[in-house]
């Protein structure tokens, strides 16, 4: 059967999809810098550069952008946005599905020069907050570690991990997050805060620190060993009716109902065409494939990619670079396929109408419900998958249609009890945002934000509140 994806629609799936959307890295200022610092204004040549982010669909002015490299940069982009009375919004990589990461007539501090890796001892190691995936693994997995980040290499670390961050090694090793052993943070009055004398800096860096408290400049990992190789299975359906996907979501949730911790798998409707993934590391695999034998007997196209090399095998899921257009937020946490069950018909009506959206679910659970919801600012410890919805196009005109019909299936999927939302996948029209991102540890998250930021100097659409 031929393959009805291109290799850029097969890179939106399961690169700039559930694992992340995320485009090279463009930092060229080095030699223009004087003591680490630049400040651009929008007459400057170099400000329309650094202040478009990969969505192209969100565009913001800032009235500066400071590129800073060192922490003392940061401290003086501070005291500079006081003096001058302006909000502030951190970037790293700027790949913010609503770029939060950016601010109109404030100013944006631009941390993507700070990307040094530095290993503290053979198992923990430094890294800057715009340390690319790609970068850190080409770093770490020669030493043969590893952390559990997500698969699309050009994401910034400081984002992933200070929402969550999730991917292939989660379920064996937990969030990014859960990895982060100590932050270090400048704070709106410039002081440089350390998580080991602040423990409730660390607390709420594990999965509610984006832009919410101050510039994270210093991160350290505990890393784990790195699997030995890395095996991926792909399934593709062709042509599916709305019985045809009813069925196999149904086979699905029940073939990763009890994977190995080691498992990995995305469930991707793309219109009419399926792809699922599903990925191994464990050394012995040899009955893996019988938890999804009903799944591949139904397949058009069965591909089995076994014992790869890991670093080999994770540049497959890079993803796109270039900036595009889209809108991608969260589409709810789920335990089971009972929590959409009720829905699955209109899900798929909505999802096949309109070229260009996509919906997908992703495995979560093993090390990740090991942790308790209490333990670390990210609460949904209790939910076994992460669902996505996501929509792409070329031309402005398209956006319309596209976004009405995104909405539309956002609006069931709320009616159908799912307000649980990844933080990292934010909408600016989830009602009652915080509370569907932070859950149960709001209310310590806003005691922080008084103590951390009491003038709400970082500032965002959906920054967390002092009140």
């Amino acid at each position: 059967m031929q393959n009805k994806y291109t290799k850029r629609e097969f890179l939106k799936l399961l690169g700039a999809g559930s694992l992340g959307i995320f485009f090279m890295s463009f930092y060229k200022l080095d030699n223009l810098l004087e003591d680490d610092f630049l400040l651009l204004t929008k007459n400057d040549s170099n400000y329309n550069q650094y202040r478009k982010s990969f969505n192209k669909r969100i565009e913001k002015y800032p009235k500066y952008i400071a590129i800073c490299k060192t922490e003392k940069a940061v401290q003086k982009a501070i005291l500079m946005a006081n003096d001058k009375n302006l909000k502030i919004a951190i970037r790293s990589g700027g790949h913010s599905f609503e770029g939060f990461s950016n601010i109109d007539n404030g100013m944006l501090i631009h941390l993507g020069l700070m990307k040094n890796i530095t290993w503290l001892n053979n198992e923990i190691v430094k890294l800057q907050p715009a340390c690319l995936l790609q970068d850190v693994y080409d770093n770490i997995l020669p030493k043969k570690r590893i952390i559990p980040t997500g698969s699309c290499g050009t994401v910034g670390i400081g984002g992933l991990a200070l929402g969550g961050g999730y991917g292939f090694f989660s379920r064996k090793y937990g969030l990014t997050c859960d990895s982060l052993l100590r932050v270090k943070m400048i704070d709106y009055k410039g002081n440089v805060i350390d998580s080991d004398q602040d423990k409730d800096l660390l607390w709420a860096c594990k999965g509610g620190g984006n832009g919410n408290f101050g510039v994270i400049t210093e991160m350290h990992f505990k890393t784990h060993k790195a699997p030995i190789s890395f095996s991926s299975y792909r399934l593709k359906f062709s042509n599916l009716t709305e019985s045809k996907f009813i069925q196999l979501i149904k086979l699905w949730f029940q073939s990763t109902e009890k994977l190995p911790q080691e498992a990995f798998s995305a469930f991707v409707l793309n219109g009419k065409f399926l792809t699922i993934l599903f990925t191994n590391f464990s050394e012995s695999q040899s009955n893996f494939e019988k938890q999804f034998s009903q799944l591949i007997s139904l397949a058009t196209n069965y591909k089995k990619m076994p014992n790869r090399n890991l670093a080999t095998a994770l540049k497959s899921y890079y993803g796109v670079k270039e900036p595009i257009y889209f809108k991608n937020a969260s589409a709810g946490l789920y335990q089971s396929i009972s929590d959409i069950e009720k829905g699955l018909s209109e899900i798929y009506r909505k999802v096949t109408s309109v070229k260009g959206i996509i919906y997908q679910v992703n495995t979560l659970g093993g090390k990740i419900n090991e942790i308790k919801s209490s333990a670390t600012a990210y609460p949904h410890r209790d939910v076994n998958y992460l669902s996505e919805l996501q929509s792409y196009w070329d031309k402005p005109e398209q956006e319309k249609a596209l976004v009405n019909t995104f909405e539309e299936i956002q609006l069931l999927l709320r009616d159908l009890g799912n307000t649980k939302q990844y933080r990292n996948y934010p909408d600016v029209n989830f009602p009652n945002a915080n509370t569907s991102y932070y859950g149960n540890n709001l209310k310590r998250l806003q005691e922080l934000k008084v103590k951390y930021d009491p003038k709400n100097t970082f500032d965002y659409p959906q920054v967390i509140s002092c009140k």
